[in-house]
């Protein structure tokens, strides 16, 4: 994360009416609490980042916010928490809301007292805070801060940092309907009013977009639709119209060399007020950034987009090779906007993108051992992660981290007038109402194909899901299943060992209708290993298996090619770890080299583009 300083537009408010008939979309995510992972990869990664949330002291997550409203912390047994965290640094206190989001988060799927007692003794503290700072600042830093944003002097990003702790505080109530902190979010709310009214009447626009501020615009509209009041419609009004709006809407190319993880949020923030408003101008703005930053734009292997933190030009790709390019902040907010746009359409193709996200980036940037961060994913030759620590780094992809394990179940389930669609591929239990029906599924992800790893058949190896669901209802219902991109061909579905035939919908789900009562339905999608060209890329490949980039444990940039691979059958397959037979073994001019998914990589050296074979 960097530090932007200046914006080219002279913002106003911004006109906003609320449409008469609110969009409604094509599904909606189930609700906290009614799904639940399973053993497997996602659960271990899950509850690697819960236990360290737990380690986390009170004190020292709200080490700056005390510090700024005066609380002495002198005790040196108390050890400040460092990094971005120091007291001196200027993003200080942001890591703080990323923690209340997450353990929040927690809390609420997993019915945890611990959790929940831990996140309501953050709100109390910080009200505490608030209380001495005068009763609405409540935040980690000085107001002082915010005047550099009209004098233009240095300074990193203010109101990031305050977003978070602000974020945090809606979390907490809408997870977990801690009115506390709504009323802490509410007198907060009451400073930046006036703030950003001040800025526009005395032509200081600018200040309103200074840094990194786009969260801003999603955290109003979020909160006028819980609330109705008008204040935050006002104040989502004063952030609706940056100039990377505009940009989109008359066809430029906003992203290109501009900062990703700047420009991303402020997607979010205008999804969310099409919702709220009706609005077709902040959808067309949605459609018209996925259409420029991931559709014409191409991307890595594994969805990144950036590199040194700025989008990289569409299709040269291959002129950024090297050690920063992922940002994870990244890979979970475009997740999160691909969320929005699945939610609106039902498309199977965002969901797609989801997946490969979620192995490539949000499992592949977590150390598997420790539960760590790597704030960039290198793609150069004889690449290495670099992991941060528990509590002397603390950059921003830190707090997208724990966010980000803690959200899994939010993309596994959804629901719609029809009944339920299974968005993503992960062991799960799920409990809920849809169409008038009690529901329950339980879901179990296989790669095994009976005991072997993988049984190749014209070079094909299985994916199997089994979903086992029971309804209350005798109504009939529709079960909708993904049918992913890289699929082979149609998929063999049963139904309690009986052969049935699924439509392929529109939006690129199977689709089966039936009255359901208690049934186990078993599909299994046929895939191989795939070489995906780099954009730009000069004759150089990615290898896939399914959503999975391979990495191999090479120092070298081996010439590849598909028949120069054979599977390592050695590699036991483990119940429930999806995707853990994906081993393989490839022949080069080098020598033999190891080929295993990316995300099980921690500190070995690695390569994921290849030269192809003349």
């Amino acid at each position: 994360m960097i530090q932007i300083n200046s914006v080219s537009e002279d913002p106003g408010e911004q006109k906003l009416e609320i449409s008469s008939e609110l969009p409604k979309p094509r599904l909606t995510s189930s609700s906290l609490g009614e799904v639940s992972l399973l053993p497997g990869l996602f659960q271990e990664r899950r509850e690697l980042t819960k236990a360290y949330l737990l380690r986390l002291g009170t004190r020292n997550l709200l080490q700056n916010h005390m510090l700024e409203a005066g609380i002495r912390i002198d005790d040196p047994s108390e050890k400040l928490h460092q990094g971005w965290e120091a007291p001196h640094y200027q993003l200080r206190g942001h890591f703080a809301g990323h923690w209340l989001s997450a353990a929040t988060h927690y809390a609420a799927v997993d019915h945890d007292p611990l959790m929940a007692a831990r996140a309501r003794e953050v709100v109390e503290q910080l009200e505490h805070c608030q209380e001495l700072n005068g009763g609405q600042w409540v935040a980690s830093i000085p107001e002082e801060y915010f005047a550099y944003l009209v004098d233009g002097r240095p300074i990193w990003s203010p109101q990031y940092t305050l977003h978070k702790t602000l974020m945090g505080l809606f979390d907490a109530y809408r997870f977990s309907g801690d009115e506390e902190a709504l009323a802490v979010l509410d007198k907060a709310s009451i400073w930046f009013d006036d703030w950003t009214r001040r800025m526009i009447d005395e032509g200081h626009g600018k200040a309103v977009y200074g840094g990194e501020c786009a969260g801003m615009l999603e955290l109003w509209a979020d909160l006028y639709a819980v609330t109705g009041n008008e204040r935050y419609l006002k104040l989502a009004s004063r952030y609706a119209m940056p100039d990377l709006f505009r940009r989109l809407l008359e066809g430029e190319d906003a992203l290109t060399n501009d900062h990703a993880n700047a420009s991303v949020p402020w997607i979010q923030g205008a999804a969310r007020l099409y919702e709220v408003t009706g609005d077709e101008r902040y959808r067309e703005v949605v459609e018209a950034f996925w259409k420029q930053g991931v559709e014409d734009r191409g991307m890595f292997a594994t969805t990144g987009s950036n590199a040194g933190e700025f989008w990289i030009p569409p299709q040269q790709f291959g002129r950024f090779l090297g050690s920063r390019t992922q940002e994870h902040c990244t890979v979970y907010n475009m997740i999160r906007v691909a969320d929005y746009l699945y939610r609106w359409t039902g498309e199977a193709r965002y969901a797609d993108y989801i997946e490969r996200a979620l192995y490539n980036g949000i499992l592949a940037q977590q150390n598997p051992h420790t539960g760590m961060i790597a704030y960039f994913l290198p793609n150069e030759p004889g690449s290495k992660k670099v992991w941060g620590t528990e509590t002397h780094d603390f950059w921003c992809c830190h707090g997208t981290l724990v966010q980000a394990q803690s959200m899994y179940e939010d993309l596994v389930y959804y629901i719609s007038d029809e009944g339920v669609t299974v968005g993503q591929f992960l062991a799960s239990e799920a409990a809920f109402g849809a169409s008038g029906n009690e529901i329950r599924i339980r879901q179990m992800v296989d790669t095994s194909d009976r005991g072997q790893n993988f049984v190749r058949t014209d070079e094909l190896t299985r994916f199997v899901v089994e979903l086992a669901v029971e309804s209350e209802s005798t109504d009939p219902w529709v079960l909708k299943i993904r049918q992913p991109s890289w699929a082979i061909g149609k998929a063999e579905i049963t139904i309690d060992g009986v052969p049935v035939k699924a439509g392929l919908s529109d939006d690129g789900s199977l689709k089966i209708e039936r009255k359901w009562t208690e049934s186990t339905v078993r599909v299994a999608f046929s895939k191989r290993l795939v070489l995906e060209p780099l954009p730009g890329g000069e004759n150089r490949f990615a290898l896939l298996d399914g959503p999975v980039v391979l990495a191999a444990l090479t120092e070298s940039e081996p010439s590849l090619s598909l028949d120069s691979i054979v599977s390592k059958y050695e590699h036991q397959y483990v119940s429930g770890r999806d995707w853990q037979s994906g081993h393989y073994l490839a022949k080069t001019k080098e020598g033999s080299v190891s080929l295993v998914p990316i995300y099980e990589i921690a500190d070995e050296a690695y390569t994921t583009y290849f030269h192809g074979e003349e």
